[in-house]
């Protein structure tokens, strides 16, 4: 979902519609049980940089409210509709996408898509009577909010990146509290009295980087847990021209004999990836890394894309980082992120546009080859961590749910 798209759908007859269906649907307006029973939903997925972030703040509302409920809602095309199910959350699908950034026929359909979704969020929000809805980001966050807007509910938002997604600068003035990743994002809600910048909400399992999780990870991978780790990922789709770099340069990574490389190539490339790697014994190959905390355990150093849910895994972690950010991200938010930890000392960033091969390659030799380097980066990467923001952010969530007794 972007911008265009609820100026759209704001200006039909259809959202006129969905306004008198919202008028049906008064607030919740009975007696909260107390933390010990709230219902709670989240919206945000497509990709793990959204939805992890709402994981995290599920897993800390859990620790915090016994007996909480929570309510997902995602696409079945979305990353959430394979990893949701998996850990047990309730996961209810609409029908939204987001606009295709060229001219295709087929975006002629999203405005009804939004449309159905906003309608079906308004009638599970009936059903399930949520205390909050929890916007992460990505399209499918849209409908969501909007119908929390419309029927008068409580609603926050949480956004990852320095520049914050439309959905969020369209609708973030409006919420109950906005939760910040960076310090910078505030100039982009003029009118939020509640904007907290409390970093993004990582994971509880990526704490746990133990010397037995590590054994298990070379375990599961077929890798060494002696040797030094260089983890190469590009997010839940991969990146095509990280692993063209990678490919490359194979032959003389593998000379450097204490390196080994867990890759995790996204679906789309692992046909073309994999029988290239197969006479390298050092090198792990797999479509997509389902234990992160597992390859981080692992890792001793990485090479990956600059998003905010990664930005703030590899502080947590205190992984040093090589980071080639999506050049085509939005405002370019990625080459902003990873700026601010080269800038710390946590990391080496190299521009995807002018990034040379030998210039690849000397840095992954660099951390390699140098564990004094390493330890420097990785205490530059402890001192950004942002640990307790899940916490935080149920902290004030809370609050927001005690207002509506009133």
């Amino acid at each position: 979902m972007v911008l265009s798209e609820i100026v759209l759908l704001s200006n039909t007859s259809g959202m006129m519609n969905v306004k008198e269906d919202a008028a049906s649907d008064t607030p919740f307006k009975g007696e909260i049980v107390g933390e010990s029973s709230l219902r709670i939903v989240l919206a945000g997925g497509g990709t793990g940089g959204h939805l992890y972030p709402a994981i995290a703040i599920a897993e800390a509302f859990a620790k915090r409210v016994p007996h909480c409920e929570f309510m997902f809602i995602g696409t079945a095309q979305g990353l959430e509709a394979r990893v949701l199910p998996q850990l047990g959350y309730r996961l209810e699908l609409v029908p939204v996408r987001g606009l295709i950034r060229k001219f295709t026929w087929s975006n002629l359909a999203v405005p009804m898509q939004l449309l159905q979704s906003v309608r079906r969020c308004l009638q599970l929000f009936r059903e399930f009577q949520p205390n909050l809805i929890i916007g992460t980001g990505g399209y499918v966050s849209g409908p969501a909010l909007l119908a929390a807007w419309f029927s008068r509910r409580k609603f926050v938002i949480q956004e990852q990146n320095n520049f914050p997604g439309l959905v969020n600068l369209r609708l973030g003035n409006r919420a109950d509290a906005v939760f910040l990743s960076f310090e910078e994002s505030r100039k982009f809600f003029p009118r939020q009295k509640h904007a907290h910048v409390v970093g993004n909400p990582v994971r509880a399992n990526l704490q746990q980087r133990t010397q037995p999780q590590r054994e298990a990870a070379a375990r599961k991978w077929n890798l060494d847990a002696n040797k030094t780790t260089l983890l190469v990922f590009g997010g839940s789709q991969g990146a095509r021209r990280i692993n063209e770099l990678i490919l490359e340069l194979l032959p003389r990574l593998m000379e450097i004999g204490s390196l080994q490389i867990l890759w995790g190539v996204g679906p789309s490339h692992f046909d073309k990836i994999a029988p290239h790697v197969q006479q390298h014994t050092r090198v792990a190959v797999v479509a997509y890394l389902e234990d992160m905390n597992l390859a981080y355990a692992l890792a001793d150093f990485v090479v990956c894309r600059a998003g905010a849910s990664t930005i703030f895994e590899l502080l947590l972690c205190a992984l040093p980082a090589i980071l080639i950010p999506f050049p085509f991200a939005t405002a370019d938010h990625q080459t902003f992120n990873a700026r601010a930890l080269e800038k710390a000392g946590a990391a080496r960033l190299l521009m995807e546009k002018d990034l040379r091969v030998e210039e690849l390659f000397e840095a992954i030799r660099a951390l390699a080859s140098e564990a004094s380097l390493r330890m420097r980066m990785a205490e530059a990467a402890r001192k950004l961590s942002r640990p307790h923001a899940a916490e935080e952010i149920v902290d004030a969530c809370l609050k927001v749910i005690d207002t509506s007794r009133n």
